[in-house]
């Protein structure tokens, strides 16, 4: 009866010990501030009755019982006094008992080892030792600088699939020490197979973790493109609201000279019905006047300088050249333009490699019938390479042509002054400069954006690609060709 007694007292302590420090790794975990004294206190009083019921059950039925009745009970405090809900509490609860019964047997096997050392028989005195080893050990783990502000992703109140996945493994490690350590016997038998199970129980619990740590922060970055693309697009619906603006704006100023030309019109035709010639001075300065408008109109936009007087001039003929035909300019410019033309191409091979490009864009969008005719080139620093990007929105390539860039001159504009030189000069200055050339078509002509573009990127690569929405047709005519061939 006394020895049973003893047994009891044992046990209780045993998991009282167990009970705060698992309550405490629990606040260490989500970096939780100490309550007050009067709070402890409380949550201690619970505490006993919660691990007097453990003790009980540990009794009367099996010690895996006892843990899970432990486990949810100290995750029910835990929530109570986080304002979490039970779910969130049980994992954290969960995590620290794995942690506090690997610490615990770890203690045991410590003891036993020095028990036989020194010979120590009293079953008491084991038993303080072994509960002075496990709190030395815990009291290591608090140390430790990664716990100081507690684990990021643990102190989210959200739904994680990782973290259901260390919970599962963590408390089938749980069950399988705490059975080992209810059956340990005092033979070198025993405690051999408890080295050998540790020793597989921490690399199981090593890589466990390991690669849910891997898998959560692959999430995350994964959290943080998405956060960017969101931005990205924000910012690009933000400049396309400012586009519409000065659209609106360009369509009202539009719209008013279109009333005066309407007005000269008629004045015109009565002049000529009555066939009268004496107010031609005062016609010829109204039409004076309305061309200086339209004039403003069109070359109101200031291309951004290069502050190199040869790119600078053959960029301002461009434009001229896309006025005359109605299209649309627009020139950005980032990075020293200066330091390109020295280290990456001759300003005369830039200069050539604008003007076949853009006059390559002004005949596709004369021959598409496309409302929208624009034009953009980004020239200099872009995504970490000096380049030429050339963006229209004309009619795509023939499939033909892009098979051929390169081999052999070709075109399909001759009437419009194409030679298909263009081309021809812009791969030996491909290979004179180890420069890319990529090729990129979105898709048909369309009035909400462009068609191609093309891309010239000075990185030392001296490749070609096509990147386009008709990828499988330019494939099989290339297959064609060279079985043809």
């Amino acid at each position: 009866m006394r020895q049973l007694t003893i047994e009891y007292i044992q046990n209780f302590i045993k998991i009282m010990f167990i009970s705060i420090f698992i309550l405490q790794l629990n606040y260490k975990l989500l970096n939780i501030s100490k309550k007050t004294k009067i709070e402890n206190l409380k949550i201690i009083m619970k505490l006993v009755l919660v691990d007097i019921l453990s003790v009980i059950i540990q009794q009367l039925s099996a010690s895996t019982t006892s843990i899970i009745f432990l486990n949810v009970f100290i995750a029910l405090i835990f929530s109570r006094e986080i304002d979490r809900n039970l779910g969130y509490a049980l994992l954290i609860t969960t995590i620290s008992i794995s942690v506090n019964y690997i610490l615990y047997t770890i203690s045991v096997l410590i003891n036993f080892i020095l028990s036989k050392l020194c010979n120590i028989n009293n079953e008491c005195i084991i038993f303080v030792c072994i509960l002075l080893i496990y709190g030395i050990l815990v009291k290591s783990i608090y140390r430790i600088k990664k716990l100081n502000k507690g684990i990021s992703f643990l102190k989210r109140n959200e739904k994680n699939e990782y973290l259901g996945m260390i919970v599962l493994n963590i408390s089938i490690i749980i069950f399988l020490l705490f059975t080992i350590l209810k059956n340990m016997n005092t033979s070198m038998e025993a405690l051999k197979s408890i080295f050998i199970y540790a020793i597989i129980f921490a690399i199981i619990m090593f890589i466990t973790i390991q690669k849910s740590l891997q898998l959560y922060y692959k999430q995350k970055l994964q959290e943080r493109e998405t956060a960017e693309i969101k931005e990205e697009l924000k910012s690009k619906d933000e400049e396309i609201e400012e586009l519409e603006k000065e659209n609106l704006e360009l369509n009202k100023k539009n719209h008013s000279i279109a009333h005066k030309q309407k007005s000269l019109e008629y004045e015109l035709n009565q002049l000529l019905l009555k066939n009268e010639i004496a107010d031609e001075s005062h016609i010829k300065s109204k039409i004076e006047t309305l061309s200086k408008e339209i004039q403003n109109e069109t070359a109101s936009v200031e291309l951004t300088k290069t502050n190199i007087p040869e790119i600078d001039n053959m960029l301002k003929y461009m434009q001229s050249e896309c006025i005359k035909n109605k299209i649309d300019f627009e020139l950005q410019v980032s990075g020293n333009v200066h330091h390109m033309i020295n280290k990456h191409i001759a300003k005369e091979d830039l200069e050539i490699l604008l003007a076949d490009h853009i006059k390559n864009a002004i005949i596709a969008i004369n021959h598409s019938k496309n409302i929208n005719k624009n034009i953009l080139v980004r020239l200099g620093l872009i995504d970490g390479f000096y380049s030429l990007y050339i963006y229209d929105s004309g009619i795509e390539f023939k499939i033909d042509t892009l098979i051929n860039l390169g081999i052999k001159p070709s075109t399909t504009h001759e009437k419009d002054g194409g030679t298909g030189m263009g081309f021809m000069n812009t791969f030996d200055t491909l290979k004179k400069y180890k420069a890319s050339l990529v090729i990129q078509e979105y898709g048909k002509p369309s009035k909400d954006n462009f068609t191609k573009m093309i891309k010239i990127i000075f990185d030392n690569r001296n490749e070609y690609k096509i990147s386009s929405y008709r990828e499988k047709d330019i494939q099989k005519a290339d297959i064609e060709k060279r079985v043809s061939f």
